[in-house]
C-alpha cells in the first residue's frame, strides 16, 4: 500500500521539483538583483531628503537682498539718533578708558590718564557674518550652490522625520559654515576707517568654520567636553526659566545672562547640529545657527563689541555667547524683505518666518549676521 502511494506520488513530486529546478537560476538572479537593488538604494542618498540647492546667486543679489534698515538704530554721543525699524539699542556710554571725559564724549587713545585723545561714542550695527545650515555635507548654497569633495565620508546628514503619527520626539540634523563676510567693507563703504573693529577679518570674504571636520557638531557627548557647564542647566528650574527670555527676544532682546536659552527657537545645549524639529525647518534651522554662534564665542573667534564705558575701547573674547549683540536676516531660500526683516535671537518665527521655505528644492537656509559695535569715533 505504501509503495503504491509512493509511486502514485513520485511522478508528480519528480515534476515539481524539475520545473522547480528549470526556473531556480531565474528566481534566484531576480532575487540576488533585487537585494543589490535594495542594498544599493540605501547606500544611495535620498534626493527628497536632501538636495543641495543650485544657481542661488546669493552673493550676487548680496546689495539687492539686503535689508539696509538692519544697520539701525545708530547712537551717536551717547544717545539713540534714530529708531528706524522695531529694535532699539542701548546707547554707547562713555567716556571710554579716560574718566575725565563726560558721557557725551569718549577717550581711547590717551597719553596720560587725563591726556586723552577726544571722541564720540558710536553704536551701529555691521554686517559682517554669513552663517550656511544645509543638510548635505560640503553643499555651500552661498557659494551658487557648489559641493566640495565626496559627501559621503563625513558623518551625519540632514534629514526631518515628518512621521505625524508617531508620538517620539522628531529631530532633524544641520551642518553649518561661517564666514568672514564684511560687506561694507566689500561694496566700499567707509565705515571701519572711523571705527576700527579688531574682530574684523580685513576686507574678504573668508570660510572661517566647516562643521564637517568638526566631529563635536555631531556627538552630544563629544560636545558635553566643550560646553561640561550644560550639566549645571539641564534641569526643570533652568529649562523654566528660558520662558522669560522668549518674552524678552519677542518683545525686543533677549536677556544674556540666560546663556542657555535661545528663547522660542529652544535650548542652546547641546551646541551640535542635532536639533529638534517641532514645526517646520525654519526654525530648527535658525537654532542650529544660534548653536554655533555660542560654540563659536567659546573658541574664542567670537568677539563682545558691544561694550558699554570702559569696554567701547576694546573688543574681547568672552566664552559665552553675547546674544544681545547679534541679530540675523534670512537671505535664502525666501529674503526676508522688507522691514521689519532682522531678527534677534531666539524671537519666535511665528512672527517672520511664515511662506519663507520652498519645498525640497529651498530646505537649506542662509543667514546674513549683524553685529552690534560700539566704539569711540576719533
Amino acid at each position: 500500500m505504501r509503495q503504491e502511494l509512493a509511486e502514485r506520488l513520485w511522478p508528480a513530486d519528480r515534476q515539481e521539483r524539475a520545473s522547480v529546478q528549470r526556473g531556480s537560476g531565474p528566481t534566484a538572479l531576480a532575487g540576488l538583483l533585487l537585494l543589490f537593488a535594495v542594498l544599493l538604494g540605501g547606500m544611495m542618498p535620498d534626493s527628497a531628503e536632501a538636495v543641495c540647492p543650485k544657481n542661488t546667486n546669493i552673493l550676487a543679489d548680496t546689495l539687492v537682498k539686503t535689508c539696509w534698515e538692519c544697520m539701525f538704530p545708530i547712537s551717536l554721543f551717547g544717545f539713540t539718533l534714530t529708531e528706524v525699524g522695531e529694535d532699539s539699542t542701548r546707547p554707547a556710554v562713555g567716556p571710554g578708558i579716560s574718566a575725565v571725559y563726560p558721557p557725551q564724549l569718549c577717550g581711547c587713545v590717551c597719553l596720560t590718564p587725563y591726556l586723552c585723545v577726544p571722541g564720540i561714542p558710536l553704536g551701529i550695527w555691521e554686517p559682517v557674518r554669513l552663517v550656511e545650515i544645509v543638510r548635505t555635507p560640503l553643499c555651500f548654497p552661498a557659494l551658487n550652490g557648489i559641493t566640495l569633495g565626496p559627501e559621503f565620508v563625513f558623518e551625519g546628514r540632514g534629514s526631518a522625520n515628518t512621521n505625524m503619527d508617531s508620538s517620539d520626539l522628531d529631530f532633524t540634523f544641520y551642518h553649518s559654515h561661517f564666514y568672514i563676510f564684511p560687506l561694507w567693507a566689500i561694496v566700499g563703504i567707509a565705515v571701519d576707517w572711523a571705527c576700527v573693529n579688531p574682530s574684523a577679518v580685513g576686507d574678504e570674504i573668508d570660510l572661517a568654520y566647516l562643521s564637517e571636520i568638526d566631529p563635536s557638531w555631531n556627538d552630544d557627548l563629544l560636545a558635553l567636553i566643550l560646553f561640561p557647564e550644560a550639566l549645571l542647566v539641564g534641569n526643570p528650574l533652568t529649562v523654566a526659566a528660558c520662558a522669560a527670555d522668549s518674552l524678552a527676544a519677542s518683545a525686543g532682546f533677549p536677556i544674556d545672562p540666560l546663556f542657555w536659552c535661545a528663547g522660542s527657537l529652544g535650548l542652546m545645549y547641546p551646541t551640535t547640529g542635532n536639533v529638534s524639529e517641532s514645526s517646520g525647518q525654519l526654525k530648527p534651522a535658525a537654532l542650529a545657527m544660534s548653536r554655533l554662534l555660542a560654540r563659536l564665542a567659546r573658541f574664542g573667534t567670537e568677539f563682545y563689541t558691544a561694550g558699554d564705558g570702559p569696554l567701547i575701547c576694546t573688543d574681547f573674547p568672552t566664552g559665552l555667547i553675547v546674544k544681545s549683540q547679534y541679530k540675523y536676516q534670512l537671505l535664502y531660500p525666501i529674503p526676508n524683505v522688507p522691514a521689519p526683516c532682522c531678527q534677534p535671537i531666539g524671537r519666535t518665527v511665528l512672527m517672520w518666518g511664515m511662506g519663507k521655505m520652498v519645498p525640497v528644492i529651498g530646505e537649506d537656509f542662509v543667514f546674513l549676521l549683524w553685529k552690534l559695535q560700539r566704539c569711540c569715533l576719533l
